[in-house]
């Protein structure tokens, strides 16, 4: 199972459980307690429709359909096969607690079904709301504004992994601007697995580049923050194919690692943000730079090196130290690379 599957699976669960706890309340209060055991079941086949239609057919199956489809187009779609949803579920909901087919059509002219029908709207606005939001400004970073985390600046340890695609300004020109963008949006849908993957989060997307952040404990446990540029790696290769058919080349890409204190919250006012200011990201560019300049894979700080084990598959190779802008000196690195299979004797 991928980790976007288990992610997924996981908010299903959490709607069906709000599902299943809201309706049969708001049951009990608006049709009194016979019906509580009703709105539980009406609650669970209808959740899970739902939700397994928007995270698994309308994310995932139809998702590059979807992304072609005006919003309009697609909030009427949506709005369709919800409402289909509701009514059926909440038809064969009937049928099963009666044991009479004939309950299937009288649950569309029912007293309760107004009363259903509201309940209904307002829970699938707010899902929808919601899951847009977590689209839109990051996976957990709603939660936090919730939370209110980083209401006031805080100190954190964090690893950040800057990704940037390799002649982006010759494949735009090559390709145009409108086929450039559908590659990049192409090879940065890639980087979902691989985040998901090894724990971390999508933190900026700074035209061709990607920053990827991980607190400094699940950046440093397996070395994930290492296995996320492989794992991105080998996404890509599997889709080279696609991109070659698509747009007769593959993107590459190179990135800088480094990990240190940085001090985490909200900015802005007219556009508010999760911001980490420190020096971590200021090496973790440079580095990046220098895997561009030097032609290099990955390379990673001997700072944050340090703090992780490399599985056996990977090896570091020491480039020395480079300068860093800001700092009075300079700082290790090297680069990592797959470990080559040991050949057997003749």
């Amino acid at each position: 199972m991928t980790a976007w599957t288990r992610s997924r699976l996981k908010s299903m669960g959490v709607i069906v459980l709000i599902a299943v706890t809201v309706t049969p309340m708001f049951n009990w209060a608006t049709d009194g307690f016979r019906s509580i055991g009703q709105g539980i079941l009406d609650a669970l086949l209808i959740s899970i429709a739902s939700t397994g239609y928007l995270f698994f057919v309308r994310d995932g199956l139809m998702r590059a359909w979807v992304r072609r489809s005006s919003f309009a187009f697609n909030l009427a779609v949506n709005s369709a096969v919800l409402v289909a949803f509701f009514v059926i579920g909440r038809g064969i909901g009937q049928v099963i607690t009666t044991g009479e087919a004939r309950f299937f059509m009288r649950s569309l002219t029912d007293d309760h079904l107004p009363w259903a029908s509201a309940l209904f709207v307002v829970l699938v606005v707010g899902l929808m709301f919601l899951v847009q939001m977590n689209r839109m400004i990051g996976q957990n970073v709603l939660g936090y504004f919730v939370m209110g985390s980083y209401h006031r600046p805080r100190d954190e340890e964090r690893a950040f992994l800057f990704i940037d695609l390799v002649g982006s300004t010759g494949l735009a020109e090559e390709l145009g601007g409108p086929r450039y963008y559908l590659m990049l949006r192409q090879f940065v849908d890639l980087l979902t697995e691989p985040v998901l993957e090894s724990r971390g989060q999508i933190y900026q997307y700074a035209g061709d580049e990607v920053v990827v952040t991980w607190r400094m404990k699940d950046a440093v446990d397996a070395a994930n923050c290492v296995r996320c540029y492989f794992l991105f790696a080998d996404a890509l290769e599997t889709a080279r194919s696609d991109f070659e058919r698509a747009y007769g080349h593959v993107p590459a890409f190179r990135a800088g690692l480094h990990g240190g204190s940085v001090i985490a919250g909200e900015l802005g006012d007219l556009k508010q943000e999760i911001v980490y200011v420190g020096d971590a990201l200021n090496v973790g560019a440079r580095l990046e730079e220098h895997a561009k300049r030097g032609e290099h894979g990955l390379v990673v700080s001997d700072e944050l090196l340090a703090r992780t084990t490399l599985p056996d598959a990977y090896e570091a190779k020491p480039l020395g130290a480079i300068d860093v802008r800001g700092r009075v000196e300079g700082i290790a690195v090297s680069e990592v690379v797959r470990r080559e299979p040991e050949r057997s004797g003749a």
